[in-house]
């Protein structure tokens, strides 16, 4: 595939290429295991280090998208000034001192503080319009929310207050994503359970919300009862992180880091390769270096233990990882691993695939680490 137009020319050869076809595929799946639910992205952290303006571009052009979720007003702010105008959820805590931002812009504040709630209404009365808000309850999470058992004096304070609509109720789910179903089922249930009192209370307060959303990437494939109206994917849109939710080949990898081998060096037994001396040669053998290291996101903790992809087989990666370069036993290949050959660190080459959860295990990080964690200074190219 062409990269897109418009996009200037890396020198460099490394790069993650993102593929804005399987990233549409993905929407589409998440969009048909959401049922009638609307699909509000979640493109946080950049998109998860994939890039949130054309990430952004590219989910809405695809038609399975309703609304777009970040977590700080500076992101909601890059997609407005990018020409972004669906609707934008800002669902982190950092409000205070953006009041005035959140609407000018018209993001849409997910308020999980009383004082911001207050703040927003004053707004409101002052501008003689309410500002329409997404009210989060804690129903277990113990992050963010208002207590379950608050929120409907909070709500009747703010229905006698005027200045702010409570246009929806929103929770978050802790235990969704366990690898245990008994456990992430009990627990989210029981989240659910709190959540339709919470409503009672809020409905009861005089508060007539039209909108509920709780379920994250998990929940759209295994609690359909956590549908509500909405629903907000964000690992599952890149392709990572639902091997059990989510059959198996339903979800495509969007990002590749792909780079090229700098230079090809002869080792003799015993030699030994990079800092500290961690690996020798146990025979004679070939090391391709390659223009990548800890500084663009590929994790040092990696040292070890992980593979890289060249001439469609997996080759382990040796010696310590180090800021700018990372050492592959290419012996395998023999001399057919050669100066500028395509490595692929994560994705697909050939009939193989390292994937995010592959890298996150190996490193005792979490898929969202492998791909947020990829520096600004490896290009994104969109493909």
């Amino acid at each position: 595939m062409p990269p897109v137009e418009g996009q200037r020319p890396a020198i460099r050869a490394t790069r993650a290429e993102i593929d804005l076809g399987a990233l549409q595929h993905n929407a589409a799946v998440v969009a048909r295991a959401a049922g009638g639910a609307a699909v509000c992205a979640v493109v946080k952290a950049d998109a998860y280090g994939h890039g949130a303006v054309p990430v952004a571009r590219a989910l809405l052009a695809s038609g399975h998208i309703a609304a777009l979720g970040v977590s700080l007003i500076e992101e909601g702010i890059e997609l407005r000034d990018a020409g972004v105008t669906a609707p934008v959820l800002v669902m982190g805590p950092a409000l205070d001192g953006g009041h005035q931002e959140l609407v000018a812009r018209d993001l849409t504040p997910v308020v999980s503080e009383p004082a911001d709630l207050e703040a927003l209404a004053a707004l409101g009365r002052a501008r003689g319009r309410p500002v329409p808000v997404h009210l989060k309850v804690d129903t277990g999470m113990g992050r963010l929310g208002i207590p379950a058992a608050a929120v409907g004096a909070l709500v009747a304070r703010a229905v006698r207050a005027g200045g702010v609509e409570v246009a929806a109720i929103a929770t978050h789910f802790a235990c969704a994503d366990l690898d245990d179903p008994q456990a992430a089922s009990s627990a989210t249930l029981a989240q659910l359970a709190v959540l339709d009192r919470a409503l009672a209370d809020v409905r009861a307060a005089g508060a007539a919300p039209a909108l509920i959303h709780a379920a994250n990437s998990a929940a759209v494939f295994r609690y359909p009862a956590s549908h509500f109206g909405m629903v907000r994917p964000g690992l599952a849109m890149y392709g990572n992180g639902l091997a059990p939710p989510a059959p198996a080949g339903m979800l495509e990898p969007v990002m590749h880091l792909v780079t090229r081998i700098a230079q090809v060096r002869d080792v003799e037994t015993g030699q030994a390769v990079s800092y500290g001396a961690l690996w020798r040669a146990e025979r004679p053998s070939r090391i391709a270096v390659l223009p990548l290291g800890y500084a663009d996101g590929y994790p040092r903790r990696l040292t070890g233990g992980a593979e890289a992809l060249v001439g469609g087989r997996r080759c382990p990666v040796v010696g310590a990882i180090s800021m700018d370069m990372t050492l592959v036993d290419v012996t395998a290949h023999g001399d057919d691993a050669r100066v500028g050959d395509e490595v692929v660190l994560l994705g697909v080459q050939g009939q193989e695939r390292i994937a995010a959860a592959e890298l996150a295990e190996r490193a005792g990080v979490t898929e969202y680490e492998v791909t947020c964690g990829v520096s600004k200074r490896v290009p994104r190219v969109y493909r």
